[in-house]
Parts: structure tokens; sequence; C-alpha cells
């Protein structure tokens, strides 16, 4: 029996990780680098916001949540968007999760099947066809280009689209 499943076996290391330890290892050597692998900023977190997190913990706070997102939260998104965009959603059409990544993911493996391909706009963020490949289907890079500024179009992902 083997240790790694076939499916994780699928996937390369990580560009991200290789591309940030690079970076950390260049300024433990001295150079003056920018990262931009990670998506982490160059700077510490705001006092505001590490003021508000203790004062969570201090009132208990410390439990798991809903799934789908703290109902506090969920209205005051759904506060956000009809304020700010003039959009009108419920909170029952809200989902947090700790990122674009894991919603994506959980989409593919709520609604993909074996023998399905997924057409992943080029340029793309380095994880989606791994996670397509974790999904257990293929991804298919579609590469857009500046002449169209970089936006899918309807041509586009039809190129992509195969028997």
């Amino acid at each position: 029996m083997a240790f790694i499943s076939d499916t994780l076996a699928r996937v390369k290391p990580s560009p991200t990780i290789a591309v940030t330890t690079l970076a950390q290892e260049l300024k433990a050597a001295g150079k003056d680098i920018i990262a931009l692998g990670a998506g982490e900023p160059d700077f510490d977190t705001p006092d505001n916001i590490k003021a508000a997190a203790k004062a969570a913990i201090d009132a208990g706070h410390t439990k798991y949540t809903a799934v789908d997102g703290m109902a506090e939260l969920k209205d005051a998104i759904v506060a956000k968007f009809r304020r700010d965009n003039g959009l009108e959603y419920s909170a029952s059409q809200i989902s947090v999760a700790t990122g674009g990544k894991q919603i994506l993911y959980n989409a593919l493996v709520a609604t993909l099947n074996a023998g399905d391909e997924v057409i992943i706009p080029a340029p793309y963020w380095v994880s989606y066809p791994d996670m397509v490949l974790l999904a257990g289907v293929t991804p298919a890079p579609v590469q857009a280009s500046i002449d169209n500024d970089f936006k899918m179009t309807a041509e586009l992902a039809g190129a992509g689209i195969t028997p």
C-alpha cells in the first residue's frame, strides 16, 4: 500500500513555496529582496487589528464558528455589499472562508467528475492547475494576452473546449 495517494502524487512541488524559500534565503544572506511569492505583506499587522484580535480572545471568541462563517460577519458582508456596491444578498447567500483558493477548491470538488476538464485563464495563480488535479480532473489552460487586457473571452474559452 502506498503512503501517498495517487491524487496527491499528481501534484508538483509548489512554485510559490520554492520562490518564497529562495527569497528568505537571499534575505538571510543580506540581499535586498522584495518577496512577491507567498502574498505576505512586508509590514507588521496594524496595532488596531492586533488589539481587536486580543479583545476577541479575551471575550471568549475562541470556539469553532459555523462552517460558512460567523453570523455577525456574514451580516456585515451583506451590509457592505448593499452600502458600497448596491447589491442585495441574504446572509444565506454568503460563505466566509480562509481564502479564495479554499473556496475555489471546494467548488471544484463539489461540481466536477472524472473525465471533466477545467478551463483556466492564463496567466493564473500557480496553484490553480494543481487544485484541478487534486480534484481529480484535467486542467486546460487557455492563454490570454495583453491584446485583450488578459481577459477571458468567449472565443478564448471556446478554444479551450475539447471533445
